[in-house]
Order: structure tokens, then C-alpha cells, then sequence
């Protein structure tokens, strides 16, 4: 039985091809669909998504906003168009080592936010799409050789991912050294100052446990590090691992 198209989310069918988006009547359209994704694509890594927006993509073009109507059928469609196309292709893992192949992927994954960090603001009701499908193909392949069902496969994608956008997100809110040094000339003064000032407080109500990592002196340091995300990626494939065994065994 063919799926009901007009009961699918906004973009999905477009996203596959299934629909032609660009093939409403009247003239023969002066754009394409993959044109006003490549701008709203621009717009998207310039200013972030919310720049992406039908009456900006219009004003890049030269064309009104009512005129992308022919092309797109709302602001939703448009989102899922462009978030998929901002996925690309996924990473190429090697079909071997599946511990080694989720690290990558992840990784991949994580650096991908990073370059494009407004793809944390897309929102999570963006329905499966070929790109992201793929990349979800990619590590399902890798991790099928292990012996786990589906929805825990599933599960452990969910957890790779969750953890490369969580990571990503911190990295995006953390102000670089460069804008420290911009807006707080005399930043190590202020850095020592709120070191002080904390572990004074921390001891004071005995929250020791805390002061005591205050004083390490990767907290509040200037240049952010991989250590955190490397930590908690290798402790998720930690229980992945300790996880299949438990399985086989």
C-alpha cells in the first residue's frame, strides 16, 4: 500500500524526492529548489537558523516571499530541506573494529556541531531524511556484527549522538581565549580572582569535594579541551562493550 503523502510531516517526502516541490503550475519557475536551499544554507552558517528564514531567503534571491511558495510549501519544509543537506554524507568507518568505528563516528559527529553548531537548534520533531539516514546506517552496519537487536542499537546511537550535542552545545556557549582577552584585558587577574573567591566559599559550607576540583588548574582554563567529551565517549563505549559481553556470555 502506497503511504498517505499528505499525512507525512512537512519536508519528509520532498526530502526523499518523492514530491517535486519546484512542480507547482504557472510559469516555469526562474529558481530551483536546490537554490534556495543552498542560500538558506548560507544564511543558516553566516547568522545561524533562525537567519534561514523564508522572507531573508527571498531577499537573497530577488524574489518576493510569496514567489518561494513555488518552490517550498512553508517554513518547516524549508528546515527539513536544509538541515538535511547540512548533514552531508557521513564518515567512512572501518568494518572491523566496531569500538573503533563508533568512536569515529562519534567524533565526526561532534566536530560536525562544531562547524555547524546552529544544527543543535534544529528542532528534534525533524522527521528521518536521507543524510541523517545514512548516517544512521553507518554506525547501525558497524554495530550489527555485535549481536544487538535493533532497538539497542538504536539506543546507542542515541546515546552517541546525545553526547556529541551535548559536548558541542558547551563548546558553542564557551567564550573563546580571543573574546576573553577582548572584552577582559586583564583576564588572568579575573580568573584567579574567581578561583580564590570560590574555593573561599566552597570550604566555608564544607563542599570540599568541589574546591578541591576548583583548584585543578584545567578549571577555568583558557583553551577548551577534547578532554571532557574524550572522558564520557570512552566511558559510553566502556558500557556498550561491557554490554555485549554481558550479552554473549
Amino acid at each position: 500500500m502506497p503511504a498517505d503523502l499528505d499525512a507525512l510531516p512537512p519536508g519528509l517526502a520532498a526530502a526523499w524526492g518523492v514530491v517535486d516541490v519546484g512542480g507547482r503550475r504557472g510559469p516555469k519557475p526562474a529558481h530551483s529548489v536546490d537554490e534556495i536551499v543552498a542560500v538558506a544554507l548560507e544564511l543558516a552558517d553566516e547568522e545561524g537558523i533562525a537567519a534561514a528564514s523564508l522572507p531573508k531567503v527571498a531577499a537573497r534571491i530577488g524574489v518576493t516571499a510569496n514567489a518561494l511558495y513555488r518552490y517550498v510549501s512553508s517554513k518547516e519544509e524549508l528546515v527539513v530541506l536544509l538541515a538535511d543537506r547540512a548533514w552531508g554524507d557521513p564518515p567512512k568507518l572501518p568494518d572491523t573494529d566496531w569500538r573503533a568505528a563508533a568512536e569515529l563516528w562519534a567524533h565526526t559527529l561532534f566536530d560536525h556541531f562544531l562547524s555547524r553548531p546552529w544544527l543543535l537548534d534544529v528542532p528534534a520533531t525533524v522527521p528521518l531524511t536521507p543524510h541523517n539516514a545514512a548516517w544512521l546506517d553507518a554506525l547501525i552496519t558497524v554495530l550489527r556484527p555485535t549481536g544487538l537487536p535493533g532497538p539497542e542499537m538504536l539506543n546507542c546511537a542515541y546515546l552517541l549522538d546525545s553526547h556529541a550535542r551535548y559536548g558541542a552545545g558547551l563548546r558553542r556557549n564557551m567564550p573563546t581565549p580571543a573574546s576573553l582577552r577582548r572584552t577582559n584585558p586583564d583576564h588572568q587577574r579575573a580568573t584567579d580572582a574567581v578561583r580564590t573567591f570560590l574555593n573561599s566559599q566552597l570550604r566555608t559550607r564544607n563542599l570540599n569535594a568541589v574546591a578541591d576540583v576548583v583548584q585543578d588548574p584545567m578549571f577555568l582554563a583558557d583553551e577548551p579541551s577534547l578532554d571532557g567529551f574524550d572522558f564520557g565517549l570512552a566511558r559510553i563505549l566502556d558500557g556498550i562493550e561491557a554490554h555485549i559481553r554481558k550479552r554473549s556470555a
